[in-house]
């Protein structure tokens, strides 16, 4: 992986729970959520919370959408079909714009660790963007 880059990091300040999160932007559009033991919610496997693996695909949707130029959006609908455990270890994200129109986008999300073929998790949302 490479280095952040500098205006995809501005994105991210724009969301508050990324940055609670730790969620950080790489060259290739990837997120990256680094791994801390307070965000585990499944302490025998040690795997991550599903809530935290749904608010870095919905953090990693909205950022997509800042990046590519919307001024805000709100979540309109926002699905997550688990996939298999996120483990003790970095967790991955790449979103893809399916369509974005003058005042709904639709973005999906998919999340990995070790090997990007085997997604732990992916997200499909809605977002109404506001117009400044």
């Amino acid at each position: 992986m490479s280095e952040p880059v500098v205006a995809a990091v501005d994105v991210l300040a724009a969301l508050p729970y990324a940055a609670y999160l730790g969620l950080e932007w790489f060259a290739d559009d990837v997120l990256r959520l680094p791994f801390r033991g307070d965000l585990v919610g499944n302490y025998r496997i040690g795997a991550l919370h599903g809530g935290v693996v749904a608010a870095a695909l919905e953090c990693a949707a909205r950022g997509l959408l800042l990046e590519q130029g919307a001024s805000a959006a709100t979540t309109v609908d926002f699905t997550v079909d688990y996939l298999r455990p996120a483990l003790s270890r970095d967790l991955y994200l790449r979103a893809t714009a399916v369509r974005i129109g003058r005042a709904v986008a639709t973005v999906r999300v998919e999340a990995w660790q070790a090997d990007a073929a085997r997604p732990v998790a992916a997200g499909h949302g809605n977002f109404q963007l506001i117009a400044e």
